[in-house]
């Protein structure tokens, strides 16, 4: 019997590791996997060493669980590590929430991101990565750093957008730029990351050297 349910479980892996879920197509690996076929409740757990590939992102944890109505959702718990593939977008935070349907990433943990097309690196405490539009907000110690011809652009603020698509950073909130030996501030700035434009709005002091 035990023989039986062994052969029963290897089985139900190689199915679940071929087949299309959701809105593109998922596999997986661990050191430990257990899969629950019960109706309703279907979910694959995965440890030592999980990954889970996407048409969209790879991921790297101590655990991930994958569940929902067509394996919609991947949540990854410990020491995780993901690239979005179109743009190579790397992203690095103790947990990660992933939404396939929607292709949507969230985290309410610390959080590094890395966009090499762009030159920039961006932290934060809560955040989320709409991967369809390109689009990333962090809140609580916000930081966007990026290099420029004239140094690092550095900047802070308590919530943060950054439009990738359109080379586009807003600040709000005690929002400050530090750039070329200036520094800006504002209840709102904007920046062009192609341009390198900075746009002040609200409350505006500033501090020039040179």
């Amino acid at each position: 019997m035990r023989r039986k349910y062994i052969v029963l479980t290897i089985l139900a892996l190689l199915a679940f590791a071929a087949l299309p879920l959701a809105a593109d197509t998922i596999s997986f690996n661990g050191g430990y996997t257990k899969v629950d076929l019960q109706e309703g409740k279907k979910s694959v757990t995965l440890s030592g060493g999980a990954t889970v590939s996407t048409d969209q992102v790879d991921l790297e944890s101590d655990s991930i669980s994958i569940y929902g109505e067509n394996y919609r959702y991947v949540s990854c718990t410990g020491n995780v590590s993901a690239v979005e593939k179109e743009h190579g977008i790397s992203f690095k935070s103790p947990t990660l929430f992933y939404d396939r349907t929607n292709g949507k990433v969230t985290s309410d943990s610390w959080i590094e991101i890395q966009d090499n097309e762009n030159q920039a690196a961006l932290s934060g405490a809560w955040f989320e990565f709409d991967m369809q539009k390109r689009f990333i907000k962090l809140q609580m110690m916000a930081r966007v750093i990026k290099v420029t011809d004239e140094g690092l652009m550095v900047c802070r603020a308590d919530s943060i957008e950054y439009d990738g698509e359109n080379n586009m950073v807003s600040l709000k909130g005690g929002a400050t730029v530090n750039w070329n030996d200036d520094t800006y501030s504002a209840a709102m700035i904007t920046v062009n990351l192609d341009t390198n434009e900075i746009t002040l709005y609200g409350s505006i002091s500033g501090e020039f050297n040179g």
